[in-house]
């Protein structure tokens, strides 16, 4: 069951240079925020795989998804 509680911010972690492209989760139907969540694990799964991949790019999707998932789902 996914539920909403609207307080996701992209301004609490990301720097705000990097959240004028980004959609707004809290805009989103349960399914949309579902595809987003699954798509973002995805990329973070190959993007672990990857050797060359910058600890800090993990650690922002793992900030994010943990956030997404925080704030959506249960």
């Amino acid at each position: 069951m996914i539920m909403s509680r609207d307080k996701f911010e992209w301004d609490n972690l990301l720097e705000h240079e990097d959240v004028a492209f980004l959609v707004d989760p809290n805009s989103m139907s349960p399914d949309e925020r579902h595809e987003l969540i699954e798509r973002l694990y995805v990329d973070y799964i190959k993007l672990r795989a990857t050797k060359k991949t910058d600890k800090n790019i993990l650690a922002n999707y793992k900030r994010i998804l943990r956030e997404l998932v925080k704030n959506f789902a249960h």
